[in-house]
């Protein structure tokens, strides 16, 4: 009773100071997500692969949190030992830059495998004349508002089309939640959509206005993939929404499964040559992690080092 309590107060602190028992005697600690969301039950599927094979005798166990920053705060203090964050988190804490920059880097944090992400979807309305992304020249799009996840995934796309917000139409700064019944009403052309597909707001789009799938591609999409590593390729999958009945081209943000190199690489390797001998049953755990591969998980979307054990487990392997 007394470590569940502990495990409480922890969480109520958003990873606070470490307490004495916590230095051993305990299960291996996944700092994750809200309940709600996609990093809880994600870090939950991994934990049970690894509870099943219990390498070294070691368990894990999951803690809620509000998300990657209270993650990595947490990964940075020695409170969990283990991490899923957003991949471009990940990137500006190693280097200390963006919403990092007064902290400083974090130099010691690792990635050990990469996980299925949020994806784009940009939706046109009927009789926009969109039928590609250069086609969003001059249009009214919804960015969304100036600093939320949502504008940041409009800019990338943006980006990756070879455009810019000056290309666009004056911008639009609606946040997700009014984007839909906009784009409906015709007051804009197009909207994006970042999320775990499918997303409420978007099959709302498509089933009360027959909004229409724009794929993400474009001759300089190649290029910007080769200087944002944080981003990937990625696709929304046919049936995801009502009358799409092909894959959807699109980008996608990885999700990390991170540890900093206090961790050591024996543990490491141990850990990933579990996951991978129930590879199959960590992708079933899941409707979102259905579809990732190993390959995937070693390469795809890291912009931060790996840690040592997982790259000497991917070189063992030939996922490198």
């Amino acid at each position: 009773m007394g470590r569940l309590v502990a495990v409480c107060m922890l969480v109520a602190a958003g990873f606070a100071s470490v307490p004495a028992w916590a230095e051993t005697g305990r299960p291996v600690l996944i700092g994750s997500g809200e309940v709600t969301g996609y990093y809880y039950p994600a870090a939950g599927a991994l934990c049970r692969v690894l509870n099943k094979e219990a390498p070294g005798g070691q368990t894990c166990a999951v803690l809620p949190s509000s998300g990657s920053a209270a993650n990595l705060a947490a990964l940075r203090a020695g409170t969990v030992e283990l991490a899923v964050v957003q991949a471009q988190a990940a990137q500006f804490a190693q280097a200390g830059t963006g919403p990092f920059k007064e902290i400083g880097p974090f130099a010691e944090l690792r990635a050990i495998m990469s996980l299925p992400g949020e994806s784009v979807l940009v939706l046109a309305r009927q009789g926009a004349g969109i039928e590609s992304l250069a086609d969003l020249k001059g249009k009214r799009v919804n960015l969304g508002r100036p600093g939320s996840f949502q504008r940041a995934m409009a800019e990338a796309t943006l980006d990756a089309a070879g455009l810019s917000e000056g290309d666009l139409a004056p911008a639009v700064e609606l946040e997700l939640s009014e984007q839909t019944p906009e784009l409906c009403e015709g007051n804009i052309d197009a909207a994006i959509y970042t999320g775990f597909h499918p997303m409420p707001e978007a099959e709302m789009a498509v089933s009360e206005c027959d909004a229409q799938p724009i794929a993400i591609k474009s001759k300089t999409l190649e290029s910007f993939l080769k200087h944002h590593a944080w981003v990937t390729h990625a696709s929304v999958r046919k049936g995801s929404y009502d009358g799409v009945k092909d894959d959807i081209a699109s980008l996608q943000v990885r999700a990390l499964l991170v540890s900093t190199t206090r961790m050591s690489g024996e543990t490491t390797h141990d850990w990933l040559k579990a996951i991978h001998a129930n590879f199959t049953a960590l992708t079933h755990l899941h409707p979102v992690l259905r579809g990732l591969t190993k390959a995937d998980s070693a390469r795809d979307g890291i912009p931060i080092p790996l840690h040592d054990g997982a790259d000497k487990f991917y070189g063992e392997t030939g996922l490198k």
